[in-house]
């Protein structure tokens, strides 16, 4: 059964930096939209978890320090650091007292189903469910044809709070991926959480 949607927000590029992490949109939005959920709905840190979503990940980071690296210029430390998907989402569960499973997935198949699995165990009262995609360039365009899937037009970011079914509006995706996300956040963003600009 599909979870029901208690908060959703849709990022903007004009997310605010996060101390520790540098030069990439990807953090920054990731923190932007989960702020956004979070702060509508009271968390209860132990019964709350967050599945984040993403084909490419951080393909800035990644990008970045291979131009360096074939540049032959210094290695930036926090790039190792930061394109580890699970490194912002520590940094949010710090910042909102969240201590349920963290996890990070590549995938262009429906999350809602992977969401729905966390919240049928019983232990989790609510997943915040994060989806996001850089602006694509050359690199990550090519890589995305070879994966079959679509690049966005855009940097794209989207959070959904979600809870058990019967708990909110139910979450279908009328399109796969980060479309279908984007998709439902534009649809129920009204309930609680702040809608940003669309991408």
């Amino acid at each position: 059964m599909k979870p029901g949607v208690l908060a959703a927000a849709i990022g903007d590029s004009g997310a605010e930096q996060v101390s520790g992490f540098i030069e990439s949109l990807f953090n920054p939005m990731v923190n932007q939209v989960a702020a956004r959920c979070l702060t509508a709905s009271p968390v209860a840190g132990e019964r709350t978890g967050i599945v984040l979503v993403s084909v490419l990940g951080d393909s800035g980071t990644t990008d970045l320090a291979s131009r360096l690296l074939v540049g032959g210029q210094p290695h930036n430390p926090l790039l190792f650091m930061q394109a580890t998907a699970n490194a912002i989402l520590g940094f949010v569960s710090a910042e909102f007292g969240i201590s349920g499973p963290l996890l990070s997935v590549s995938t262009e198949d429906d999350p809602l189903d992977l969401v729905a699995l966390l919240l049928d165990d019983g232990e989790l009262d609510q997943i915040l469910l994060i989806g996001i995609e850089l602006a694509a360039t050359a690199r990550t365009t090519a890589a995305h044809r070879v994966l079959g899937t679509e690049p966005p037009g855009g940097d794209v970011a989207v959070g959904l709070l979600l809870g058990p079914a019967g708990d909110g509006p139910p979450a279908v995706p009328s399109e796969p991926g980060i479309s279908g996300l984007l998709a439902l956040a534009s649809e129920h963003a009204h309930i609680r959480g702040h809608q940003g600009g669309q991408p």
